[in-house]
């Protein structure tokens, strides 16, 4: 065990734009057997230090005109070409 807490102690979420994030999502979905929802999926895991601690983290793809990451100017791709879905 580390003597210092540490200083990252979880994820929230993996969260990218996608130009088709429905396509992402149901490829997610039949490929990988991801649980979608409106929300994309949440993940269930358990803190390594207090295992009887439960953590989630939320994965989504979003549309590439969302706010939702301003202020970030950055440009995110997902690595599925439209052949692959």
């Amino acid at each position: 065990m580390l003597d210092k807490p540490p200083k990252v102690t979880g994820i929230g979420g993996i969260f990218f734009k996608s130009e088709n994030p429905e396509s992402i999502r149901e490829w997610y979905h039949a490929n990988l057997g991801l649980a979608i929802d409106e929300y994309g999926s949440q993940f269930e895991f358990r803190n390594v230090n207090r295992p009887e601690e439960i953590n989630y983290l939320q994965w989504n793809p979003f549309n590439m005109d969302t706010e939702y990451f301003k202020p970030s100017k950055k440009r995110v791709y997902d690595k599925l070409s439209s052949s692959e879905y």
